[in-house]
């Protein structure tokens, strides 16, 4: 999800103050985590404002530049983050040789979405057209398979049956359009719509939005939210999963109260995994 090259450096820096901010005081606990801005950073301070934590205080550090929330969270400079899919999660842990990190809750989906400048039609995407996907491993794979679901390409394995950390663009068994494939950082992808050599591009619901686009409206098609694997989830250290911060933030991203407000504020953009009253 975002370049790591300065991730351990980033990490270091911020150390001592993510140790001091993780500490107990008089006021109650505090709970120092790590999200993305949109819908994660709005969906914890709603929470943090609602009062579902009781004495459990929210440090939210939004997710900027090349930054890695899963490094920032190794390295014990925040206790949780919110941001990624099991799929993205368990492949990270895989390349960096990790294990101990853990989901606690699995709280919305963000369908992934097609959009384009050029076509209002998927049926109008014409042969030799070049279609950006997220760079990332997993989520490459997952835009693939998007397309797939329209039809414009064929893979070699069922979706159902893929290994998606290691599906690349050889996995393609047909391309009867031709397409053409570009690889961007899925946070740059939809500044990019409108580079004359891009006829679409496939984009997760967060990056849209931040964009101003309403991927309920917008995309030229989503995925099924039916059976989705890729709900963004709550992770932290094995070490820490029954903290009581962790288990209060986990039960209130969870809660029906929670599930009704992502949507009545998202309509459809953003999914929440646990049905609302």
């Amino acid at each position: 999800m975002f370049l790591r090259r300065t991730a351990v450096l980033s990490a270091a820096a911020l150390l001592t103050a993510g140790l001091a901010a993780c500490s107990s005081g008089g006021d109650g606990e505090k709970l120092v985590i790590s999200a993305s801005s949109t819908p994660h950073v709005e969906i914890l301070e709603h929470i943090a404002d609602s009062g579902a934590l009781g004495d459990v205080k929210l440090d939210i550090k939004p997710v900027t530049g090349e930054i890695d929330p899963n490094e920032l969270l190794v390295a014990g400079d925040v206790q949780a983050n919110y941001f990624q899919h099991a799929p993205y999660l368990a492949d990270w842990q895989k390349q960096k040789g990790v294990d101990d990190l853990v989901s606690v809750a699995d709280v919305h989906l963000e369908p992934m979405g097609l959009y384009s400048e050029k076509v209002t039609a998927v049926d109008q995407i014409v042969d030799g057209s070049t279609i950006a996907l997220p760079k990332d491993t997993t989520n490459f794979a997952r835009g693939l398979y998007l397309l797939e679901s329209a039809k414009l390409i064929e893979m070699d394995v069922p979706f159902a049956d893929a290994d998606l950390s290691v599906v690349t663009q050889k996995n393609i068994k047909a391309n009867p359009k031709n397409l053409k494939f570009v690889e961007i950082e899925r946070s740059q992808i939809a500044r990019n719509l409108g580079d004359p050599q891009i006829t679409a591009a496939v984009i997760n619901s967060n990056y849209a939005i931040e964009a101003g686009l309403v991927p309920a409206d917008d995309a030229l098609l989503s995925e099924n939210v039916e059976n989705n694997p890729f709900a963004n989830l709550l992770v932290v250290r094995a070490a820490t999963e029954n903290d009581p911060g962790v288990k209060a933030l986990a039960a209130a991203l969870v809660s029906p109260e929670t599930a009704a407000w992502i949507q009545e504020n998202y309509h459809g953009s953003v999914v929440p995994v646990h049905a609302a009253n």
